[in-house]
């Protein structure tokens, strides 16, 4: 009997309690949390666009054109293709015939205050020309002639390097502003949260601390935000700079991906890059170069004959009467060198060796680079498939977390593990584009067939 009316009395005692809290429910208390305010980006002052530069998105392609023409490193490579110009020019003018012109006077007096010797004026023309020398001056000419297509693969060599450097700091550039977009979008959502948090608290079914834990989800997305803010912003200073630009020029840059190369046969890919790649002419042009300079080499002490022209004039008159022509033929021999000849024959030979294993390692760069760049593309291609429905999972999972705490079934942790689920993965999709354009551009590099080496030097 007296455990009946202890558990009537406990009955009533809980009935009593919750009608009290219902008649006078406790007002819901709002945590005091500080607001992290967005700070604004920072840029740097503008210049005026230059000539030639439109006021309109840039693709990677024009962005590379216009460092063709205005990026100053290339002036190296172009001012060693005008002195090997140069250095042809001298050699072949051994080849060609020469005048030396000259005239004089001259007054010779047998005593002092004697002038009777009197006056001797005299001019003169002397036409030489080489006839034979066992084809010295012309491997030297043809040694320049090689040497000037080396200097000129060089040129299209520091090219493709420059249109590829430039091309991957336009991507990265584009990498970094799409960056900036899905930091802008993580923000928007964190707010929303909050707002979503502070809904919950004031109708009496959240916890505040979910709307403290939505506040530091803020803090970081600002936080994060104005770092990607400063990353785009610096990575478009390395880009304006590539082009050969003054960094503050505004330029614009497009959302285009990088064209694919037809990869399907990569021996035939290999095979391209072979031909096509300037290293390979330039180890080759040097290769052909030393071989001439073995002929040389053998030839250094080799007689050779020069034929001469002479017509002068002479006499105690001016102008002079008296005429005078000479012909001649002379013959140069350096019969004993004490062994130069051979000292230098054993140089050009050594010269020629190593050119060939230059020719034999530039062969293997060229088909390694293509290697690595296949693979890359492949690779990037198939990551960029992956991370996009990577992207697709992560949205509706975000979807489903804020629905389940909407209905008061599960968790605020839940809906913030969503959101930077999301965030992880729209950051590896743009990190996937990005490294997909650059291995593309790479491959065009390593093939020597981007476009902007076509149009660019035009």
């Amino acid at each position: 009997m007296s455990r009946t009316i202890v558990a009537l009395a406990i009955v009533v005692f809980i009935v009593s309690s919750v009608q009290q809290g219902w008649a006078d429910p406790t007002p819901p208390i709002m945590p005091a949390v500080v607001e992290t305010p967005l700070p604004p980006p920072v840029e740097l002052p503008e210049v005026a666009l230059p000539d030639g530069v439109p006021n309109t998105p840039l693709t990677a392609t024009e962005a590379a054109q216009i460092a063709l023409h205005r990026q100053p490193s290339l002036t190296v490579a172009k001012s060693g293709v005008q002195a090997s110009q140069g250095k042809v020019q001298q050699m072949k003018a051994g080849l060609q015939p020469g005048v030396t012109l000259s005239g004089g006077y001259s007054n010779q007096a047998i005593s002092p205050g004697d002038a009777s010797g009197g006056g001797d004026f005299s001019s003169g023309a002397n036409l030489k020309q080489l006839l034979f020398d066992y084809n010295r001056t012309r491997s030297q000419v043809r040694q320049a002639v090689a040497q000037q297509h080396s200097s000129e693969a060089n040129l299209t060599k520091a090219q493709s390097d420059l249109v590829l450097q430039t091309k991957q700091a336009y991507y990265t550039y584009v990498q970094n502003q799409r960056l900036v977009g899905v930091n802008e979008a993580n923000l928007r959502n964190r707010q929303q949260h909050l707002a979503q948090a502070q809904a919950r608290v004031q109708a009496g079914m959240g916890l505040p601390i979910d709307v403290v834990r939505a506040q530091t989800a803020i803090d970081d997305a600002v936080f994060n935000l104005n770092l990607a803010r400063n990353t785009a912003s610096v990575s478009r200073v390395i880009l304006v700079q590539s082009m050969g630009l003054d960094p503050r020029t505004p330029i614009q840059v497009g959302d285009a991906d990088e064209p694919a190369q037809a990869a399907d046969d990569f021996n035939a890919l290999v095979e391209t890059a072979l031909k096509q790649r300037p290293e390979m002419a330039q180890a080759k042009a040097n290769l052909q170069a030393n071989e001439y300079g073995i002929n040389i080499a053998k030839t250094s002490n080799a007689p050779s004959l020069v034929g001469t022209v002479g017509w002068g004039l002479r006499g105690s008159s001016f102008p002079p009467q008296d005429n005078t022509l000479i012909l001649g033929v002379a013959i140069q021999w350096n019969a004993l060198d004490g062994g130069l000849t051979k000292g230098k024959i054993t140089e050009a030979q050594a010269n020629r060796n190593s050119a060939q294993a230059q020719l034999d390692m530039a062969a293997l760069t060229v088909t390694s680079d293509v290697s690595q760049s296949y693979l890359n593309v492949k690779t990037a291609e198939q990551r960029l498939i992956t991370t996009a429905a990577t992207v697709a999972n992560a949205q509706e999972a975000l979807r489903l977390a804020q629905g389940r705490y909407d209905a008061g079934l599960g968790t605020f942790l839940d809906v913030l593990d969503a959101q930077a689920a999301l965030v992880t993965a729209q950051t590896n999709r743009v990190n996937a584009q990005s490294t997909m354009n650059q291995a593309r551009a790479s491959l065009a590099h390593a093939l020597n067939s981007d476009p902007a080496l076509a149009t660019g030097n035009k």
